[in-house]
Formats: structure tokens, C-alpha cells, sequence
């Protein structure tokens, strides 16, 4: 899942979910498929969209924007769940609990669980000041960590709703959180460009990675730990050897990195910016790909920023949040 960074928030009131089949492990796209007539699936909104997720199955995706959060069945397109989003509430952040049955959303002073499949409440977590910026559950769902805009990461205990821990950091804000695969750690991210990674059981600071010039707005494991991507304000994406500490530089946005996530074949990531594109890289050797450019643009005619991404867990499907108004599924066994 992604942070929605303030200058980005300002920049856009109306975004929209495009999903786009890339070849297997994220391939090259097919760049010529641009419009919704066949073999392109279309998958009316109704509503301004800003962040997409998959479920852990990939059998259904969930789109939150303003005064919205709905839930879609991914093969067919219908509407599972639509939840009782208030009218004009920014959903800019949501995340899958890793069983599927629950949809995470940041709400002022803490998060809002839904149930995914009836898209009625589940329970609300506080203890934040204010709205978090980022969420992330634990791969096996007991906690549940916000991004703070006080500059805390708070982790609540899912089963009882009560707070587990408090990470300060130091920082004025906190945009970007994620657990690591085996749940040991958290790394969390934001204002000052500093990442930093803590022990989840002890609450001990255990690295600070520091490289990037400007604030950090997404972090992402490997599939597998070990690598940890970034994206910053600074146009970069910066992929860290947790052993080494060092951190590699993939570099071609123009403009701020609002979106990096690993595919699931733990080689490749893609990226999204204001600059209205999503690039794949290759970790090994920096080497990208790019897709077309965002469909959607401003009144002034200028490209729309990347906003949100998610992967299917299969690796064949990406999801873009980019300002466009309509939801493209592209089938892989229809690319020529």
C-alpha cells in the first residue's frame, strides 16, 4: 500500500484506478493497449479513487478514495462490498489483513477496520493525534502499525485493539511504514529522508539507512526480507541491502517518487511519480521499463501524478491510482 504525501494531497482532488497485466514476475507492459475497447476490460469507479489494494489472494481488489471505499471481485469486475465511507472523507491509505477478511483505513486518531466481505465496520484502533499517514499489517495479522504525522509509529495489538508499542522517530512526520516478512522488524520513513528499522519485540532501533535527499514517501520488503526499497521527493528510488547496510540509486523519474513496491519474484520493483509514470527496475543491473504515460491530466493539460500502486500476488497484475476515470484490466493470455 502507499503514502499520500501533503504536497501531493493539495495537487489532487480527482484520481482514479488504472490496472494494468504485465507479463509474468512484472514484465514489460503491453504499451499499445490504451483504451477500453477489447481485449480491455473497463471497470467503472463511480467515485474519485487514490489508493488500491489486492487481497492476499488476489481474487479481489479494494479502491478507497474520496468518500469511498468499495471492494471489486477481480476476475469478473462486480462490486463485492461498499462501505459507509462519510461523503467527503479522504480514504488516501488502506491495506488487506493477510486472511482477507478485513479492509484497513487511516481515520482521524487511529484506523478503521472493515469487514470485506459485507462492507460494514469492524472495529476501530486509536491513539494517534491525528490521521495516519501510511498503515501495514503484520504478515500474520496480529498487529497493526500507523504512520503518524506527529512523527510516531504506533502499533496496536489487532485482537485486543489496544496499543503495543510506540516508536518515536525523531521527525516531524512519519509517511511510510511496513513490516518485514518475517515480522521481526518494522521500518518506518518520512520527513527528514531518514529510513529507520526497528525490533518489533524489544522496540529497539537496530538501522537508520540514510541517502536520500529529501522526504521518503514509500517503503517496500522483498518478498523474501533482506532488500528494502524506498522512494523520495528527491526522484529516487533506492534499493538497501539490509546485511550491508548499502543502498543501490535507481534514478529516471522527474520529479518525486510517490510509490515503490517489490514485485513478488523479489527482483523487480516498480515505481510511480509525479512525473505521471510507473517504471519497472531490474534490482540487479538498474535497467527499467516504462509504461505509457498517465491517461489522466490537470485542467492545464499536464500529466496527473502516480499516486498509488499495487501488484497482484501472482505478479501478472498492477494496479495505478493516476487521475484517470476508469479501471483497465488487461488479461495476459490477450497481450500480443
Amino acid at each position: 500500500m502507499r503514502a499520500w504525501g501533503p504536497a501531493l494531497a493539495q495537487a489532487r482532488t480527482a484520481t482514479v484506478l488504472l490496472a494494468v497485466v504485465l507479463a509474468a514476475g512484472c514484465g514489460a507492459p503491453d504499451a499499445a493497449a490504451r483504451t477500453c475497447a477489447a481485449p480491455v476490460r473497463c471497470v467503472p469507479l463511480g467515485r474519485n479513487a487514490t489508493a488500491v489494494v489486492f487481497s492476499p489472494d488476489g481474487s479481489r481488489f479494494a479502491v478507497g478514495g474520496i468518500g469511498t471505499l468499495r471492494v471489486f471481485d477481480t476476475a469478473s469486475g462486480t462490486l463485492v462490498a461498499d462501505m459507509p465511507v462519510r461523503e467527503f472523507e479522504p480514504v488516501t491509505e488502506l491495506v488487506f489483513s493477510p486472511d482477507g477478511t478485513r479492509v484497513a483505513t487511516p481515520v482521524e486518531g487511529g484506523a478503521r477496520l472493515w469487514d470485506a466481505a459485507t462492507g460494514l465496520p469492524a472495529g476501530t484502533l486509536t491513539g494517534h493525534v491525528r490521521v495516519p499517514l501510511d498503515l501495514a499489517y503484520s504478515p500474520d495479522g496480529a498487529w497493526l502499525a500507523g504512520a503518524g504525522s506527529t512523527g510516531v509509529v504506533r502499533i496496536w495489538q489487532v485482537s485486543t485493539g489496544r496499543t503495543f508499542r510506540v516508536l518515536p522517530t525523531g521527525t516531524g512526520r512519519v509517511d511510510a511504514v511496513t513490516f518485514s516478512p518475517d515480522r521481526r522488524t518494522v521500518a518506518a520513513a518520512g520527513g527528514d529522508g531518514a529510513v529507520r528499522i526497528w525490533q518489533v519485540a524489544t522496540g529497539a532501533l537496530v538501522s537508520t539507512l540514510q541517502g536520500h535527499t529529501g522526504a521518503v514517501r514509500e517503503l517496500s520488503y522483498a518478498p523474501l526480507g533482506g532488500l528494502l526499497a524506498s522512494g523520495g521527493e528527491d526522484g529516487t528510488v533506492r534499493v538497501w541491502n539490509l546485511a550491508t547496510k548499502a543502498g543501490s540509486v535507481l534514478s529516471g523519474h522527474d520529479g518525486a517518487v510517490h510509490e515503490v513496491v517489490f514485485c513478488p519474484d523479489g527482483h523487480t520493483v516498480a515505481s510511480g511519480g509525479v512525473d505521471g509514470t510507473v517504471r519497472i527496475w531490474q534490482v540487479k543491473d538498474a535497467a527499467q521499463r516504462t509504461m505509457p504515460e498517465s491517461e489522466a491530466r490537470d485542467a492545464d493539460g499536464r500529466m496527473s501524478a502516480v499516486i498509488g500502486i499495487a501488484i497482484s500476488p501472482d505478479g501478472t497484475t498492477l494496479a495505478v491510482a493516476d487521475g484517470g476515470r476508469h479501471l483497465r484490466l488487461w488479461h495476459i493470455e490477450s497481450l500480443t
